[in-house]
């Protein structure tokens, strides 16, 4: 496989230095949005002691 060209490789490190997604690389934020839970630990309200039925 042909080294990238010049322009293409300072392109990447650029990408890179700004935290970017880069092609063929994988993305953490996305890894990290992907695996976490649906819905959040203990349901989507908190429980009220207050209200009848809360929680």
């Amino acid at each position: 496989m042909p080294a990238d060209p010049p322009i293409y490789r300072a392109l990447l490190a650029r990408w890179s230095s700004d935290g970017r997604t880069l092609p063929g690389r994988r993305d953490p934020e996305w890894t990290r949005l992907t695996t976490s839970p649906v819905w959040p630990s203990g349901g989507l309200y908190p429980r009220d002691p207050t209200r009848p039925g809360s929680g």
